[in-house]
């Protein structure tokens, strides 16, 4: 069976705030490949504006009028634990704690994109982008439980390695509603931003 289409109107608002998150996903995972030599302040300060740019990012997506309105809540938490992981992170002082500490965000909030997904992936069909996010998140943070004693190249080299996938499915959901909404996405370029519903 052909998987479900989004409606126009509804991928013509979606499209570009999925896209944002590959974006901010592929910025840090590639970055990560790149870094030959890091320490604890790159691993932090890295994770932490990973977090922060994430967070928004899914905040952005989650404020859209399409987005059910109780699947904001679950949404929320996720981008919530990115912020106050970003934070927490600031305060680690070896790589063992700020493997912790984003081990427990990236679950935390994973999680909680996998309850989004399971409550509305049959009504809201970008909902469905919400078990990769979500189950990659959580493998991710496991992943760093699992290798806490690797050096802050090994621990970033996880978390880029899930962003990397992450980039891959959201880039390709993403261009996917931008193809399904057609002359809709122009249309919605035009009044960009979220809107309130009508009355």
């Amino acid at each position: 069976m052909p998987a479900a289409k989004a409606p126009a109107e509804t991928a013509a608002i979606m499209w570009k705030p999925i896209l944002i998150r590959a974006l901010i996903a592929a910025i840090f995972g590639l970055t990560t490949v790149f870094l030959q030599d890091p320490g604890l302040p790159v691993l932090k300060y890295g994770l932490a504006a990973y977090f922060v740019f994430s967070g928004s990012g899914l905040w952005e997506y989650l404020r859209r009028d399409p987005v059910p309105e109780k699947m904001r809540g679950p949404l929320s938490i996720a981008a919530a634990l990115f912020m106050v992981g970003a934070i927490a992170l600031l305060f680690a002082g070896t790589e063992f704690v700020a493997g912790i500490i984003a081990a427990v965000a990236l679950i935390g909030s994973g999680l909680a994109e996998l309850v989004a997904w399971l409550q509305y992936r049959k009504v809201f069909v970008p909902a469905r982008d919400q078990l990769y996010t979500g189950a990659v998140g959580v493998l991710s943070g496991v992943g760093l439980l699992l290798f806490l004693h690797l050096d802050a190249h090994g621990l970033l080299g996880i978390v880029g390695g899930g962003a990397i996938i992450i980039a891959v499915l959201l880039a390709i959901s993403g261009f996917g509603f931008r193809h399904d909404a057609g002359p809709a996405a122009l249309a919605a370029q035009k009044d960009e931003g979220p809107r309130a519903p009508r009355s």
